[in-house]
Parts: structure tokens; sequence; C-alpha cells
């Protein structure tokens, strides 16, 4: 018991340093100074109970994306990857922490992982800056430092929390002027979240399933249904000569008809893995591995389903932390980069997103980092290991350390992936054997 009070005398006397040095300056008059912009700027964290109620990870999440876009506005070319690797891995992080059967407050921790992640690249790129965005971002730091100092020792002991308005207090210091709300949650793509990820422009949402013309032909004159029919016929022959993905979309395949299904995938994966291999003009060694990758991807998260189903209808493949359809690709994670409606509804859509996801990992990630010449290095499963776990964790597939459940994730895929590499990827029908 006496260790304990003890512990939490120090904490509490860590926590007046620090708050001490935030606000002693405007007490002693100082006016002028920085601190006192800083200390102006964000409310401080208080006791439980007097702040109000803390952040929770939607206002977290939405102030940390807010930070990282106006960020890379100004980073240096050559920090872009670093930040977008940083944004990427504390998405990952905030999927892990609001899992089902996670309980308490995850802000604190997110936001002190976050800030290690972003404080480097931050505190690298302040040379480069003009001098009035770096004193801003100066400011910005000197706060977060020291919301990080109180938060490590106080949120420890309960005694320090992140409240909404500490959040927008310092967004303030980087938009000062601006109206809008950086803790808003949005689903919507994001072009300049897009733009700093290297991804580009916003992948085409299809438009909903239309319903066929129920004109009669008998109120139709006969030189226009004939030209009516040939339309039909024609439209109907060069759906048949390629993948339909609405065909695909209202498709869970059942016992006969199995095979044809994963034809049929098997046609739409091979399209949009070529497609976007040409668009980063992959040589021909890696174009072949990267399709590689998409059907044994494809094969592990989804048994290449974009639906299953329930009851007397379909609905789409989700699991319980938020992945969905044919790639599972997080909800969380992407959030802003694809657009939700799309990864549920409809496995086009839901193919080209893990496709890009995938090729970001092997070329940014694998390939740079010349996974394959790692002892125990190969490009596929490095690839996939940063699918999973973000570009942190490209290496984990060969880490000693790694937990036993993530390994044998790693296991499952390199075991496909070489039944893939042999030209049997349609061994995937395994899946649906019982």
């Amino acid at each position: 018991m006496n260790r304990t009070i003890e512990r939490t005398w120090r904490g509490l006397f860590g926590i007046a340093a620090v708050l001490i040095t935030l606000v002693w300056p405007a007490l002693a008059g100082e006016t002028g100074g920085s601190e006192i912009q800083i200390a102006a700027a964000f409310q401080l964290p208080q006791l439980p109970g007097i702040s109000g109620p803390a952040a929770d990870w939607r206002q977290w999440d939405s102030f940390f994306t807010f930070v990282v876009k106006r960020f890379g506005q100004e980073v240096p070319g050559d920090l872009k990857e670093s930040l977008g690797d940083a944004f990427l891995d504390s998405r990952y992080e905030l999927n892990s922490a609001i899992a089902p059967g996670k309980g308490g407050n995850p802000v604190p921790d997110l936001f002190l992982n976050g800030w290690k992640r972003l404080s480097p690249i931050m505190n690298k790129a302040l040379p480069a800056l003009p001098k009035q965005t770096a004193s801003q971002y100066a400011n910005f730091i000197s706060a977060a430092d020291k919301f990080a100092a109180v938060g490590g020792v106080g949120s420890q002991l309960g005694l320090v929390q992140l409240s909404p308005d500490a959040l927008r207090g310092m967004a303030r210091i980087l938009e000062p002027s601006s109206a809008a709300d950086p803790l808003a949650f949005s689903t919507s793509v994001d072009s300049g979240l897009r733009s700093l990820l290297g991804f580009g422009s916003p992948i085409t949402v299809p438009p909903p399933p239309t319903k066929q013309s129920q004109l009669r032909e008998r109120f139709l004159p006969p030189e226009i249904e004939h030209a009516f029919a040939m339309q039909s016929w024609l439209i109907k022959s060069a759906m048949a000569a390629e993948p339909s993905p609405s065909k695909l979309n209202q498709w869970v395949p059942e016992g006969k008809d199995l095979e044809a299904y994963l034809k049929e995938v098997r046609g739409l994966l091979v399209t949009l893995s070529d497609r976007i291999a040409a668009k980063l003009k992959l040589n021909d060694e890696h174009k072949l591995l990267y399709r590689q990758i998409v059907f044994t991807t494809a094969w592990q998260e989804s048994c290449w389903r974009q639906y299953i189903r329930k009851g007397k209808g379909l609905t789409p493949m989700t699991s319980t932390t938020g992945d969905l359809g044919l790639m599972q690709v997080n909800r969380n994670t992407w959030r802003n980069v694809y657009d939700l409606k799309g990864l549920s509804g409809d496995i086009e859509y839901n193919g080209n997103a893990g496709g890009e996801i995938l090729q970001y990992y092997l070329t940014r990630h694998a390939i740079k980092k010349n996974e394959d010449k790692q002892p125990g290095g190969n490009l596929a499963r490095a690839t996939y290991s940063a699918y999973n776990g973000g570009p942190g964790t490209v290496g984990r597939y060969r880490a000693a350390k790694t937990i036993p459940a993530l390994k044998k994730v790693d296991e499952a895929f390199w075991e496909k992936f070489q039944i893939v590499s042999a030209g049997r990827e349609l061994d995937v029908q395994s899946c649906y054997q019982k």
C-alpha cells in the first residue's frame, strides 16, 4: 500500500511539474512568450470530473487525420512516405484498440503512440518549412510534447484525459482561422488523403443496379423490336466475354455452380491486377508476382467471396473488426481512402481497393526495402504481413518474436501462396468442401 501511495505522489508531482512549465510564464506576466500562446491555444488536461468528457476514438481519429493532412501539405517530398506510414500504422493500431472485447478508453495510448510516430517527422521537416509555417509547427510540437509528458504519467493513474476541447485547441495552432471542426467524423472519400498516400484519384464507385425495362414488345414497332433485340444480344455477348461484377454481386456459389463462380472471380482478379500493374509499370517478374499475391490474399481473406448467404438473402462478408468483402478491406483503417458502400456492396470495387493496397505495400515497402534480400525474406510474404498489420509490420513474417496468432496468419498465407505460385489458384475451392 505504501508503495502505491508513493507512486501516486510521484505521478502527481510529475504532472504538476509539467503543468507549471506551461502556466508559470503567464503567472509571472511574460505575456509575449510562446508558452503563453500555446497555453491559451488549448485547454490543459484536468482532473476527471472537471474537464468534462474525454475525447472518444472517433474524435481522436478525426483530429489525427486533420493534423496529418494539414502537415502533408507542407512536408518536403522526401518525408511524405514516412508521414503516410505513420498515419497508416496509427490507423491499424486504432482498429486493434477498438476491437470487440477491448475495454477502457484507448485515446491516451493512441495519442502517445501516434505522437511518437509523428513527432520525429515534424521535427525533421521544420528546417525546410517557411518561417511562419515553421513557427506554427514548432508551437504545435511543443504543445503535443507537453501533453505527451503529462499523459504518459497521468493517464496511467487515471488523473489526466484528453478532452475534445483540448484537441480542437491544438488543431487551432495549425489553422487558427478555420471554422471547420477538426473533430468532425466523416466517412467520405478524401482526395487529399489519397494523394498523400500515393493512391491518386479515387476509384469510381459503380452505380447501383438498375431494373430491366418492363416495356412490353407489343408496344414497339417491328423494326424497333428487331433493333432492340440485336442490341440486347450484343450487350449480353460482350458481358459473357469478360467477368461480370454485377453478376458476381448476386451470386453465392452452391455445389454444382462453384467451378463456374470461381472462374468468374479469377477472371475479375486477373483483369484488375493487370490493370493496376500496368498503371504502375511493374516489370514482368513483379507483374506475375503481384497477380499471385492478389489471388492468394483474396483466398486468405474471403475464399474469393464478396457475399455470404444469410437466411433467404445475401449479406456482405464482414468481420467483427470491420473488414469488408472480397479483400476484407477494413472500414476503420481505410476510412476516407475508400467508399464504404462500395467496399461492402461491389466485388469489383472491393477488389480494386485491395489490389491498390497490395501494390502499395509491394512496391513502396517490400521491394523498396529489399525484403527478398533479407535472411528468410520474401516479397510476397512481406507484402501480406504489411497488408494484415500495417507498414511497420512488413518484416513480421520473419521476426523471431512474432506472437503465435500472427505467426499462424503469416504461415497460412505462405501455404496458400505456394499453391497459387504453382498455378493452382483454383484450389481455393477447398474452402467450400465440408
